[in-house]
């Protein structure tokens, strides 16, 4: 016997009639609820950055063949993939069939056909694995903290699991009623035909068995294409965009290019969906709501009443009910709550901008004069001092009192230009910082220059605090200083300088072209490969470095630091569980340094007690930010801990010149 089957065999033409009907009418539902959400997306604005059809496709690919960020929990990355590829080869069988149906061109024969069989099988067996991993999961929820109860979720997989079952069924049904031998590639319908023989299901009854599992099977598959609008499962289409043409990078607002206009809501109005880009709507509904942004917010673990997740599913609210004010979807606390450590971004496996959402809140909550008082003392002063610390800008060189800092003159040409930034200039614990970075460049006979008192805050904090029109203006004042002067390179201690002057230019296309933006750890990184720096010592204490989430998850930077240290300290290096893109927010970014919301205890704290954990002696970081915090949270500890000091990577070279 020719290894083959009749297709449709054993089903009435009205049920198939039936079938086709309720398919075409299943799909223009899904259609009119796509195209109806769709115009509330399109009330948002439109996104630049995003890659063309080409690359997204290259990029959808590359996720959908490695599910990168799903891997980084092996039982959700064994169980999503169980499902996904399982769907698949469900969804190719099914069309191969359909098309030598409907084509009456057989090729799902001999061999061919065996080997359909088996891959069926198996991908309808996968599928089935998956879905009960799933479940099992769900129902062991309360030890996977991030899940959020869903009983609409549970009956959705639920229904799936009963999917694959029935296909099973219908097969092993068909198989049952004379058994032919070559059905033995099909392992799981095959076993399904031997048990309904072990309950005596004869020929006729496994007839009937057929025509009943292939009705309840066809009808199971078409509610699922019903709810996938209604349900989670719109990430498959959804979910796919967002992977495939996100609007930016991480820890970049508004996307590289975006007009200094975008995202600023006019004065005193409620915010509303033409203030965020489409894509931001559009990802509302892609999320899954599978927790993996909280488990990774350094503010919800130190108990601030910031979860992302709930953020994104807040904006949804808002798209399912546009009457109601955005402001009672996402509650003030949450929004201020948040550091813009980018970590949710990071860790989302659909690639959701939840910090893009929380920034786009602030603005409106700017707008509406909505804003805590140490943020309008912190905006107030970028915008009249042009710093945040509060101190006159022509105090901004007296951190260089006793050095011999040159100051770039009108007009002058700079090849190199260091940029001390806000911190470096007014906070005790930059300044030591910037001191140490002046005495390498000094020692290495550098010819550089700074700005002095012509420099600006590059505006991160006020950006990302929501004041979009004062970092325009103090970006364009910056970009212009810095044109005058032709610069080729700027060199700076700070990542958010770094990633502000770096990668968020407010600039359009034609004069997009401007000096490279060099962060401190990769230019001592350089010097010392190169051998124009050379350290005379080496220290003997235990290190570990603290990773600036602006350097490690924003720039993809973690090697250059680890290279200083590792000449610094030869063998002594020891890293913390939470280190490279992965670190834990030192709790400074995000205006946190200006802001105190009330948690369980303070995210310092809880990077601390993590440094402690290594036994190391001196925590190393590249960031003033997180060397102010981390000293902080070292004062937090138990007095028989903390015995261990702060130090900028600068400040050790310094040590061992």
């Amino acid at each position: 016997m020719t290894p083959e089957r009749e297709i449709l065999w054993n089903i009435p033409p009205a049920v198939v009639t039936a079938v086709y009907v309720l398919s075409s009418l299943t799909a223009a539902w899904i259609v009119f609820w796509f195209v109806r959400r769709g115009r509330l997306w399109n009330r948002g604005r439109r996104s630049v950055g995003h890659p063309r059809w080409g690359e997204a496709c290259a990029r959808l690919a590359s996720y959908l063949l490695t599910h990168r960020t799903i891997r980084h929990d092996p039982f959700a990355g064994v169980m999503h993939a169980l499902i996904f590829w399982g769907f698949v080869v469900l969804l190719i069988a099914t069309t191969l069939v359909g098309v030598q149906h409907h084509l009456h061109v057989t090729f799902l024969t001999g061999t061919a056909y065996l080997a359909f069989s088996l891959g069926a099988d198996l991908g309808g067996a996968a599928f089935c694995v998956g879905v009960a991993m799933a479940l099992w999961r769900r129902r062991t929820a309360t030890s996977h903290r991030r899940l959020m109860k869903s009983r609409s979720t549970a009956w959705m997989l639920w229904l799936l699991l009963v999917i694959g079952v029935s296909g099973f069924v219908v097969e092993g049904a068909r198989i049952a009623r004379d058994f032919p031998a070559f059905e033995v590639w099909s392992p799981v319908g095959y076993a399904v035909a031997n048990m309904l023989a072990v309950i005596s299901v004869d020929a006729g009854v496994a007839s009937s068995w057929h025509r009943w599992s292939w009705i309840i099977h066809a009808v199971l598959v078409m509610i699922f294409f019903a709810i996938v609008p209604l349900t989670l499962l719109r990430h498959i289409v959804l979910g796919a965009y967002s992977v495939a043409r996100p609007a930016g990078e991480i820890g970049v607002l508004g996307g590289t290019g975006s007009s200094p206009a975008a995202g600023v809501p006019s004065a005193r109005r409620e915010l509303d969906l033409s203030d965020f880009r489409r894509v931001d709507l559009l990802q509302a509904d892609a999320c899954l709501t599978c927790g993996r942004c909280n488990e990774v917010c350094p503010a919800d673990a130190a108990g601030k009443p910031l979860q992302p997740r709930s953020v994104v599913l807040g904006l949804r609210q808002h798209l399912d009910c546009v009457d109601t004010p955005l402001s009672q979807c996402v509650p003030d606390d949450a929004l201020w709550s948040c550091t813009t450590c980018n970590a949710c971004d990071s860790a989302c496996p659909v690639s959701i901008n939840v910090v893009e959402k929380i920034v786009t809140l602030r603005r409106g909550r700017v707008a509406a004069e909505a804003v805590p008082d140490a943020a309008v003392e912190a905006l107030e002063s970028t915008a009249q001092k042009f710093n945040p610390f509060g101190r006159a800008n022509s105090a901004r060189m007296e951190w260089a009192s006793g050095l011999d800092v040159p100051v770039a003159s009108d007009g002058e040409k700079v090849d190199l230009l260091y940029w001390v930034g806000c911190s470096g200039a007014f906070d005790p614990a930059g300044q030591e910082v910037a001191r140490a970075m002046v005495q390498i460049l000094n020692h290495l006979n550098v010819k550089y220059r700074v700005l002095g008192c012509r420099e600006r805050c590059t505006g991160d904090p006020a950006r990302r605090l929501g004041e979009e029109a004062l970092w325009q203006e103090l970006a364009e004042t910056n970009w212009q200083t810095v044109a005058a002067h032709g610069v080729k390179t700027i060199l700076t201690h700070c990542p958010h300088c770094l990633n502000s002057l770096g990668n968020e230019r407010p600039m359009d296309p034609v004069r997009s072209a401007g000096p490279a933006v060099m962060h401190h750890s990769q230019w001592l990184r350089d010097r010392l490969d190169d051998g124009s720096l050379v350290l005379e010592t080496s220290t003997s204490e235990r290190l570990t470095f603290h990773d600036p989430c602006y350097l490690s998850r924003a720039n993809d930077e973690t090697e250059a630091p680890r290279r200083v240290l590792d000449k610094v300290a030869s063998d002594q290096r020891t890293e913390m569980a939470l280190h490279g893109a992965n670190s834990f927010c030192c709790g400074g970014g995000g205006g946190q340094l200006w802001l105190d919301v009330r948690g369980d205890t303070r995210v310092e704290n809880l990077r601390a007690a993590q440094v402690e954990q290594t036994g190391a002696q001196t925590v190393a970081t590249a960031c003033p930010f997180c060397r102010v915090m981390l000293e902080a949270g070292r004062t937090s500890l138990a007095d028989d801990e903390g015995n261990w000091r702060v130090k900028d990577i600068a400040e050790l070279i310094v040590e061992n010149l």
